[in-house]
């Protein structure tokens, strides 16, 4: 194969496949951990709420800046509540950061970072739950677990079977799809180094074509200078470009490279006959709101507890006596009001405006019931499946109508806490600018793919009253 064929080729493959990553797989993984993220939040919460294990009073505190595994150290049984409570939470945290924090495309996905998921994915061994498994995490879980499950009632303990279940399926899957990916990535960055190294002007061409001693000289002394130093250097794969530049059969290596690259004809042909069904983009779009879950669950527990600091005030020896009075009579509090002055985020402008904390505390609470039952393809998912695509459409439109407005309340709670909070407990004010930035970020996504739905509905409608058809 002629030098210039392959390079031109390689580079072409590699940029559809960059697309297709960045587009549809990467993304379709994401919805995957988000997936496992739900079940292990369910179970977690139901551990707690049993009293298996204890709430880490830190959790929401711990920042996160890449992925760690939790320690596999031995611990006796009697210290399941404290210990495996703590490794529990911040796997269960941890996969929030995935969710919530890294970004799913090929250019921040690097081999690093798949090599760490996949071991992340092995924390717990889903396919054998079992209190006899060798390995203390996994045999701990199982022990909890059993222990949730005694005296339940059978709905709670279909939902954990159930959510075990989920997150076998769910591992099973990322994990195939992580190890095609990396098989991908190796390819992307041999493509990276002919792109970026090859062309640099230091690049001695006819020098590196001589020897495989000279061309691997050559892209040494390139390397830095064309991708910088936080690329690392794998010995092993520019190796085999070197092979696939000068080695003998370098014309079959070369086309078993552009093979691997090729899209699967299969999937191809059948997108081309079938072509994309909108009611599918639609239901994307739906999937898509899962994502609020996770983010929703935290700003809930922290907004919780900032509407605490800010109704506490320092209290006599009196008014301590009163409260303890109305406890003893029963009688109920009176209902927490916040006055809140709400920016309005398309025109600037401001309006005060009275907030019931008990009822925006439950508005939260049904928006991530309801995604969390997305995420897991629950009742409510199926529901919203089985309706037509106006139904769906207008549900969309009100989900991000409302999860738009409790961001702005939210928002607008942030910067009310911090100025209205008493002074002396100020520090202890919880910030949600990186949750509510995550938010957002599940808000434009859920928005981008309801336009690319509009549009292709709009694009379809005026190509049928054209009399233009895919037959």
């Amino acid at each position: 194969m002629e030098e210039n064929d392959f390079a031109i080729q390689l580079q072409q493959l590699v940029s559809q496949k960059v697309e297709w990553y960045n587009s549809e797989a990467l993304q379709d993984l994401l919805v995957k951990y988000r997936l496992l993220h739900t079940c292990i939040k369910n179970l977690y919460d139901v551990l707690v709420k049993r009293s298996i294990i204890e709430s880490d009073p830190y959790r929401l505190d711990k920042r996160i800046s890449e992925i760690k595994l939790p320690p596999t150290d031995v611990f006796s049984e009697t210290d399941l509540a404290t210990i495996f409570g703590e490794r529990f939470s911040d796997y269960e945290t941890m996969l929030d950061y995935i969710c919530t924090y890294m970004r799913f495309s090929v250019e921040e996905l690097n081999m690093t970072t798949v090599k760490k998921l996949l071991d992340f994915n092995k924390v717990f061994e889903w396919t054998n739950i079992s209190s006899n498994n060798p390995k203390m995490n996994t045999r701990a879980l199982a022990i909890a677990l059993s222990n949730a499950r005694n005296g339940a009632p059978s709905v709670l303990q279909s939902m954990i079977n159930d959510s075990v279940n989920k997150c076998q399926g769910a591992v099973d899957e990322i994990d195939k799809s992580l190890n095609e990916y990396g098989l991908f990535w190796r390819e992307y960055y041999k493509a990276q180094i002919r792109k970026m190294v090859f062309s640099n002007p230091g690049f001695n061409k006819e020098n590196a074509m001589s020897s495989a001693v000279n061309e691997m000289t050559e892209i040494k002394k390139n390397f830095v200078k064309a991708l910088g130093k936080t690329i690392p250097f794998y010995n092993d794969l520019v190796s085999e470009i070197i092979d696939e530049d000068l080695g003998a059969n370098k014309d079959k290596k070369q086309e078993a490279v552009l093979k691997k690259l090729q899209p699967k004809v299969q999937k191809s042909v059948q997108k081309k006959n079938e072509g994309p069904s909108s009611k599918d983009l639609l239901i994307t779009t739906v999937i898509s709101l899962a994502g609020c879950a996770p983010t929703l669950s935290q700003l809930r527990a922290k907004l919780s507890e900032n509407f605490n600091l800010l109704f506490e005030k320092k209290k006599n020896f009196l008014a301590k006596l009163f409260d303890a009075l109305k406890k003893a009579l029963n009688i109920k509090e009176k209902e927490r009001i916040v006055l809140v002055k709400i920016k309005d985020p398309k025109t600037g402008g401001e309006r005060m405006e009275k907030l019931s904390v008990i009822s925006f505390m439950l508005d939260i609470g049904k928006k991530e019931k309801i995604y969390n039952g997305i995420a897991t393809k629950g009742p409510e998912y199926s529901k919203i499946e089985s309706c037509n695509e106006d139904v769906i459409l207008s549900f969309v439109n009100k989900q991000l109508s409302e999860i738009q407005s409790i961001f702005t309340k939210i928002n607008s709670l942030d910067a009310h806490f911090k100025n209205y909070v008493e002074a002396s407990l100020k520090a202890k004010v919880k910030g949600m600018q990186i949750e509510l930035s995550a938010l957002r970020n599940s808000i434009v996504n859920t928005n981008k793919k309801r336009g690319e739905y509009i549009s292709f509905k709009e694009e379809t409608e005026q190509m049928q009253k054209l009399g233009i058809t895919d037959e």
